[in-house]
């Protein structure tokens, strides 16, 4: 081996390894695509190893590289999600052609060493150029086509791959058999690919299991670290510690078992401890249990709810029916000249007892999420718009302070429905100021802050202020209040991994402020 192989051609293998591995341990979200194109690399500079250190072998492996072209479409198409595999049929039949033909009969390609050209090595180079060329081309495709900026970020970073793997990949090896270069020239070009195809893993995932995954390379590393400086002191104390000094094999194999019992959970003990001081939320042995053990109630407690959701939606169907019968009565009444004034109120209360319907119903039947990205400044414009439609020609005016290009992953029918209650809550406790809603970009998401100058919230509510059935408003109210507007509104977040909760500004009046995670954690 050559001081380049451990130095550069090494460390590119086993990155492009760990990321492959961790990927396909931990990665929720990560496909089949990504995983194989991380595999991939690592089989090239495998090749590269195996050419740079003299195998004969090498000669018939290195052919078998252009798989990577292959995989980069496949990462491509999984990233974008194409159902459509011709093209990535295609680009794996003419790898395995090509495999196929360097594995069998390699002086075709090239002379002993992979120096020199074969008879079908300028011909082979051509197309593998051509077919090089419509790949990154395609790729280039997919990531225009890209609505989500996060999603393009990807797509684009599969396709630069795509252009640096080029150089590195069949790029090198042309250059070595025509005796313009060596294999050194690769290493800065798959180092980039690497770091590219790292980044639309690890980008990919969502919430805690982005956290999980990060998480993972991180103990992959320290691992890598402890295990390399516990493997260099043990082989050289190794002939001190065994009879024979280390030549029976039988004494070795006893001394590293009973040496390995305890530095393995010591080795855990280590990463668990590095863990928990890196990251705010690590995802060791103990956390992971008591996060097991918390699910398994949330789990009793959902599954309460449901029962809860089957008893609404069936007291709900029963009342329906009676406040229908009773609207189409006072129809009736109002076409034999029945009090208009009494007729007005009976109204009021019939839409004051379906908006408790539909209220009930959200709060107990909860439907799943479907999260998208959303642009925030134009969603705020939009929920604020519908709360003030609620007051008519007398809807005061709400002061909106969004940043434009400001986006998170959320449900927006959710989003919308926290801003609506919030929102109109203020307009109901400041009808004659305008109330306040801004939004904020913070480290782990975004921050909706809606602020009015009324009374406030009183003392003895606060406590309970989240609970379904607390209101502030009694039931003679202009607006009278069903008390399971707040409680819906924070279960939302909730569901999101984010948080409501309520301030006391010193101006006076209520400041909620809503807490979403830039991706949910669900």
């Amino acid at each position: 081996m050559t001081a380049f192989d451990v130095l550069v051609l090494y460390p590119l293998w086993a990155f492009a390894l760990a990321i492959g591995l961790v990927a396909l341990r931990l990665g929720r979200e990560t496909r089949a695509g990504l995983v194989a194109l991380s595999f991939a690399l690592a089989f090239w500079v495998s090749g590269l190893v195996l050419l740079s250190a003299g195998y004969d072998v090498a000669e018939r492996v290195v052919p078998a590289g252009i798989v990577l072209g292959g995989a980069l479409v496949h990462a491509g198409q999984d990233v974008a999600r194409v159902r459509d595999r011709r093209v990535l049929y295609a680009a794996y039949g003419y790898s395995a052609a090509v495999a196929a033909l360097g594995a069998l009969a390699p002086r075709l390609l090239y002379g002993p060493g992979a120096r020199g050209a074969g008879p079908l090595f300028f011909a082979g180079a051509v197309v593998s150029a051509i077919v090089t060329a419509l790949a990154f081309a395609y790729l280039v495709h997919l990531a225009r086509a890209a609505d989500d900026p996060l999603d393009r970020r990807r797509r684009l970073a599969v396709a630069l791959a795509c252009a640096a793997g080029a150089p590195g990949g069949g790029g090198v090896i042309g250059l070595r058999v025509l005796g313009g270069g060596d294999i050194a020239i690769a290493a800065p070009f798959l180092l980039l690919a690497i770091l590219l195809v790292g980044y639309a893993v690890f980008s990919g995932e969502h919430g805690r299991a982005k956290d999980l995954l990060l998480q993972g390379a991180v103990q992959t590393v320290v691992t890598a670290v402890l295990s390399a400086i516990g493997l260099t002191v043990f082989y050289a104390l190794l002939p001190a510690l065994t009879p024979g000094r280390g030549e029976a094999l039988g004494w070795v194999v006893v001394v590293v078992f009973l040496a390995a019992l305890p530095l393995e959970p010591l080795r855990m003990l280590v990463v668990e401890r590095i863990g928990r001081s890196l990251f705010r939320r690590p995802t060791t042995v103990p956390e992971l249990t008591r996060e097991v053990e918390a699910t398994e109630i949330r789990a009793d407690q959902a599954e309460r709810l449901a029962e809860l959701g089957r008893v609404v939606a069936a007291v709900a169907h029963e009342i329906r029916n009676p406040l229908g019968v009773v609207a189409a009565q006072m129809k009736v009444l109002e076409r034999r000249g029945a009090d208009a004034e009494t007729l007005d109120a009976v109204r009021a209360q019939l839409d004051r007892a379906r908006r408790f319907l539909d209220d009930l119903l959200r709060y107990g039947r909860p439907r799943p999420l479907e999260v998208r990205s959303l642009d925030v400044a134009a969603t705020l414009r939009l929920g604020v718009s519908t709360a003030r439609q609620a007051f008519g020609a007398e809807a005061p005016e709400v002061h909106v302070d969004a940043p434009e290009g400001l986006r998170l992953e959320a449900d927006r029918h959710a989003f919308t429905d926290v801003l609506v209650n919030l929102v109109h809550n203020a307009c109901i406790a400041s009808p004659t100021k305008p109330p306040r809603v801004r939004a904020l970009a913070t480290a782990g998401g975004v921050r909706i802050e809606v602020e009015d100058d009324g009374a406030g919230v009183p003392q003895a509510l606060e406590a309970t202020l989240f609970q379904p059935f607390v209101t502030g408003r009694g039931r003679d109210a202009r607006h009278p209040g069903t008390g399971l507007g707040l409680a819906i509104a924070a279960r939302w977040l909730e569901r999101h991994g984010g948080s409501l909760v309520h301030e006391r500004p010193e101006s006076g009046g209520a400041r909620f402020v809503a807490t979403w995670p830039e991706r949910p954690s669900v």
